[in-house]
């Protein structure tokens, strides 16, 4: 009998360690994969960053080079009224400002073609923000979800190892115990006399 109890508390404490390594595994396991969602988002958010950096970068660059593009036409303009002022041509009317007109639309044309396409990367970089803040929201959700999953995990492995010792307990109480031992009710009507109970 009391090899057969060792085997049992044996038994008992392997359940117990291995209930508890088990626990231990399923949070340590729930919070790394947590922290590897988290630092996703974190780098996700962070591109989201720089996408709306770059956007607001590109968007000055496209006016920069509009304004560039308005100088570089009014230089060229000067350029054709004092070529034609040296060769006598009147710079005030006539084909001269004709010729200035038609300088100053197609510089116009290639001023507003800059900017615009300034805007066009802008908005390109605002889609890839908008992709990656899409992002981190996701890997954050999931981390969540990692944290409340592990939990119950945990707890659903602590209840399992618990019901487990209480199973195996039971069994070997049942097979083993002492049930022999408690209070005991013997009838005694048999060693009475009845005779007191007759009438006289």
């Amino acid at each position: 009998m009391a090899a057969t109890t060792a085997i049992m508390a044996a038994s008992l404490a392997a359940t117990a360690i291995s209930t508890g390594i088990g626990v231990y595994s399923s949070i340590k396991q729930g919070q790394a994969q947590q922290a590897q969602a988290e630092y996703q988002s974190k780098v996700a958010q962070r591109n989201a960053d720089l996408a709306e950096q770059q956007a607001s970068a590109q968007r000055m660059q496209g006016y920069e080079q509009m304004q560039a593009e308005r100088l570089k036409t009014a230089r060229l303009i000067g350029q054709q009224r004092a070529q034609a002022g040296a060769s006598g041509v009147a710079v005030d009317s006539g084909s001269f400002e004709d010729v200035a007109e038609d300088t100053k639309a197609a510089g116009e044309f290639d001023a507003t073609n800059a900017y615009n396409q300034g805007i066009d990367r802008a908005y390109n970089s605002e889609i890839q923000a908008w992709n990656y803040n899409s992002q981190a929201e996701g890997y954050q959700a999931q981390a969540d979800a990692i944290g409340s999953t592990s939990a119950l995990n945990a707890i659903g492995q602590g209840i399992g190892g618990i019901a487990s010792i209480g199973s195996t307990w039971a069994q070997f109480d049942a097979k083993y115990g002492d049930h022999t031992s408690g209070p005991k009710f013997t009838s005694n009507y048999n060693k009475m006399d009845l005779g007191k109970f007759a009438r006289g």
